[in-house]
């Protein structure tokens, strides 16, 4: 595992404009949240304990197909499909906290939800959601996550320990939860739940082929809702326009489209098979040069019949 982490540091390290952007980004919240973050780690260090951390299942799906469930709108259309192969065992559902409920309420219960986010508002995620559902869900969790969110969670939990780029934190992290993530070494984030759910697939659990469904990054219309199920205050941020996959205008933020460029940049880096079958949005897609040749954008059911035949004979569907 310490191996796996290294790699994932040297991504950051080879690639210094990156590495600055993240040192900015983290240095820049820690001075906002840096207390939130140290006071929800240090109510959360038993729990650490207790159950442990998830850089521990290495290859635990190895050779498996991990279905990267966002929040977005385009998700609404896709539920019937997902749940054709919700039960089948070469396909590892992984979820966000921000669009559990959408995705319980519709059927389908991931195997993983992702809660990074140290902010008690996200609670308001929750609201109506029977948290008796989540008792077959295992949740992977930042160290800085509220730690009265966690004590409701009926289900397994598993830790993470991303590195902030803060030295106050870091000193305090290691000291806590030694050794870090079970090895002494931190995972680097990639901005986002949703990008850190791809990178914890890959790295940890040791899947190759991701399909990531509900990750627009974009919205269809200027005055569409952030998440596809309900309104929010970040509804408000400022938006500009880009051309979608499919070549017509949408609607984007600096936020939206700084985690696009980040898991683009990271996936060109990695070998594998990488489906983006969101079927709307801007993932995939350049302004200047259009498709990113290594994220394959196509319909959901041709993503999972790929994957099929990627698993069963190593290649993919040649068209």
């Amino acid at each position: 595992m310490q191996a796996i982490l290294e790699q994932r540091s040297d991504y950051l390290r080879s690639n210094k404009d990156w590495l600055d952007f993240v040192e900015n980004i983290s240095r820049r919240t820690a001075d906002t949240h840096g207390n939130t973050w140290i006071s929800n780690a240090r109510e959360n260090r038993g729990m650490v304990k207790e159950y442990g951390w998830i850089t521990e299942q290495q290859d635990a799906h190895d050779g498996k197909t991990a279905v990267l469930c966002g929040a977005s709108q385009a998700i609404r259309n896709q539920f019937g499909e997902l749940g054709t192969i919700l039960h089948d065992k070469d396909f590892v559902f992984i979820g966000l906290t921000s669009g559990l409920k959408m995705l319980v309420d519709n059927g389908i219960k991931p195997k993983y939800c992702m809660m990074m986010d140290a902010d008690i508002r996200q609670e308001r995620f929750w609201e109506g959601l029977d948290l008796k559902e989540t008792k077959d869900i295992t949740l992977i969790a930042s160290v800085t996550a509220p730690n009265v969110l966690l004590k409701k969670w009926q289900g397994e939990i598993k830790f993470i320990a991303v590195d902030f780029e803060y030295k106050n934190t870091q000193k305090k992290f290691k000291k806590w939860f030694n050794p870090v993530n079970g090895c002494g070494i931190f995972f680097h984030a990639l901005f986002s739940q949703y990008n850190t759910a791809a990178a914890i697939a890959y790295l940890v659990f040791g899947m190759r082929i991701l399909i990531f469904v509900g990750n627009e990054l974009s919205f269809p219309y200027e005055d569409a809702t952030y998440y596809a199920d309900r309104k929010d205050h970040k509804d408000s941020w400022t938006r500009g326009k880009y051309p979608d996959i499919h070549g017509k205008v949408v609607y984007t933020n600096y936020m939206l489209f700084s985690l696009k460029l980040a898991l683009e940049d990271y996936l060109g880096r990695l070998p594998g098979w990488f489906f983006n079958c969101t079927e709307a949005g801007i993932f995939g897609v350049n302004v200047r040069y259009g498709n990113v040749p290594w994220i394959l954008n196509m319909k959901l059911g041709m993503g999972i019949n790929q994957a099929r035949n990627i698993m069963r004979t190593g290649s993919p569907i040649y068209l």
